[in-house]
């Protein structure tokens, strides 16, 4: 399945990265799931970190309740 082109304009920015992360890179590019390159696969996830650094949080774990415990409804099965 085609990809559609890229509709927002990047800008480039360098890093240094251990060789290990790099060899990582380049096999998520061979599968395309986050990009068809090493760089456009590095660049997705440093914006999906920064995205998950920034984001506030969806819930908090007051509102889970009590962990460890099971809900009264999944106890009467």
């Amino acid at each position: 399945m085609a990809r559609p082109p890229k509709t927002v304009v990047g800008e480039r920015f360098e890093v240094t990265l251990a060789p290990q992360s790099v060899e990582l890179l380049h096999r998520l590019a061979r599968r395309g799931v986050y990009g068809r390159s090493p760089s456009e696969v590095g660049g997705r996830l440093i914006e999906i970190g920064l995205q998950q650094f920034i984001e506030p949080p969806k819930f908090s774990l007051d509102d889970l309740g009590e962990t460890g415990t099971r809900d009264k409804a999944s106890e009467d099965q």
